[in-house]
């Protein structure tokens, strides 16, 4: 990593596409990091959809590809979508496919991506009705007996107990605890058993390592959110400590929690109204200068808000981040470093990527109360030239829809911005219940890698309200039909 500003280099491109060593000497080959998502594809141990949908980003020229959570404890998992770290002689077989199916064996050359898998476990946030991992009767562990606070009203009362029906259990004996940091423990050594490049603990969005505050993570928060939560000073201290020991190589920024998920709006400052500024790089602006750089100390990616190529160099020569971690929109388009951000045959006022999730706003009012929530419109510029739109397909549609309800990447207008984030800050300000509100946008996304495990292409033009049809009703719940069934049956679809 170079230490002044002036030594980058003046092409945007070039910047994104230069190395990063870290302190163990490994090196990234561009800064441009898949961040970690929920696959949307059901939990367990890795099989053959998780594969198809790794092999599509394993393709698209990131440096770094992060898995979704890998929950270390089973009966404690967030969701029925979380992969789940096993004591059994499957586990590190099928992780070493998925981990194939991303590099495979006749190809490590000096541009495959670090690939690191996500440990984490849900805490007191670990659902027993969601993720059906236990008996409802059975609560999550956590440093307190608590449920977590979906916000004020009937509805987030009812929800709250509906998803937590008791509430959680404190840990209090030591020996537990030390047996939940073996299972950390046990999995990381089965993943480099299983050929990965590393692990990531989850110490971020209110799971058990960050409801101990713990500094061991490599993905921290730099803020909760939420009163009495982590805040940025407390953050920033937890950071410089756990880089004085020299012990970690990589450090994701993110904040929120489940009662205030901040990790899910898609490009708001919660600082700065700008949409071109990423969420968190007010934090990370300040604190890199003060710690040393790769190779000497810990890469930091940075991730939220960050599609698009200039403000990526922006936030690399400002010293914001030396990572770009980039979730969402890889779920729709999974080679988007080559085919955009990286592709000198696009210019960088059409190198980025925005898209509105068709009648999103309407699922989030009906489900999120949103309908008693005033409105207040974002002040918008007229164009004064056709909008040009890019279909995520490798054909473009020769008559897109307009542009409030187009669901198409805009290849032209730099002040695009999605809905979503007017109904994130919406309910940032109180209104509805804001796990629900940020959970419309995270479920879409979540279908689009489902797709993708399935073989089918991301569709960007998937209404909110079929999608909750044909994927969540169809292809979840009812497995897709009796022909799935008996796939499954026969041990052929997983």
């Amino acid at each position: 990593m170079r230490d002044s500003v002036d030594d980058f280099p003046d092409d945007d491109i070039d910047l994104l596409s230069s190395p990063v060593t870290l302190p163990n000497g490994v090196t990234i080959p561009n800064r441009l990091a898949k961040a970690a998502m929920e696959e949307g594809i059901p939990g367990g141990l890795p099989g053959r959809r998780h594969r198809k949908l790794y092999s599509r980003w394993g393709k698209g020229g990131w440096g770094v590809i992060l898995t979704g959570n890998v929950q270390v404890d089973a009966s404690q998992s967030g969701t029925p979508f979380d992969l789940r770290f096993n004591d059994d002689p499957h586990t590190v077989p099928r992780f070493h496919e998925l981990h194939e199916s991303i590099i495979p064996p006749h190809y490590a050359g000096p541009d495959a991506p670090l690939t690191l898998v996500q440990l984490n476990h849900a805490g007191m946030q670990s659902s027993p009705t969601f993720s059906m991992c236990r008996a409802p009767w059975i609560p999550s562990v956590a440093p307190v007996s608590a449920r977590p606070d979906l916000g004020s009203g009937p509805v987030a009362w009812a929800m709250a107990r509906t998803l937590w029906p008791v509430p959680s259990r404190a840990v209090t004996d030591l020996a537990e605890w030390l047996d939940i940091a073996g299972r950390f423990v046990d999995a990381a050594a089965c993943m480099e058993e299983a050929g990965w490049g590393g692990v990531q603990l989850h110490s971020a969005h209110g799971y058990l390592l960050a409801q101990y505050l713990s500094p061991l993570a490599l993905k921290i928060n730099c803020s909760d959110f939420i009163a009495g939560g982590l805040d940025e000073n407390t953050s920033a201290e937890i950071i410089r400590e756990i880089v004085s020991w020299r012990l970690v190589d990589l450090l994701e920024i993110s904040g929120g929690t489940y009662t205030n998920p901040m990790f899910t709006a898609s490009s708001m400052s919660p600082q700065n109204p700008s949409p071109r500024q990423s969420l968190f790089a007010h934090f990370t602006a300040a604190l890199l200068p003060t710690l040393p750089a790769p190779p000497y100390g810990p890469a930091i990616m940075l991730t939220g808000g960050l599609h698009d190529r200039a403000l990526i160099a922006s936030s690399l020569r400002n010293k914001a981040c030396h990572l770009a971690g980039i979730g969402r929109p890889a779920a729709v388009v999974p080679d988007l470093p080559r085919r955009v951000l990286l592709n000198r045959e696009l210019d960088g006022s059409k190198a980025r990527i925005a898209y509105d999730i068709p009648h999103a706003e309407a699922a989030r009012r009906l489900l999120n109360a949103q309908i008693f929530a005033p409105r207040t419109p974002r002040p918008s510029k007229p164009s004064t030239r056709p909008r040009r739109w890019a279909s995520h397909t490798s054909s473009c549609p020769s008559n897109p829809s307009s542009p409030s309800t187009a669901s198409f990447i805009s290849l032209d207008d730099p002040e695009c911005t999605c809905a979503e984030n007017e109904a994130i800050e919406r309910a940032s300000n109180g209104s509805g219940v804001k796990l629900v509100g940020a959970g419309i946008g995270t479920t879409w996304h979540e279908w689009q890698m489902a797709r993708m495990g399935r073989g089918e292409e991301p569709d960007l033009e998937l209404d909110w309200f079929r999608g909750l049809a044909t994927e969540t009703l169809w292809q979840t719940i009812c497995a897709g039909g009796p022909v799935n069934w008996l796939k499954r049956w026969w041990g052929k679809d997983w």
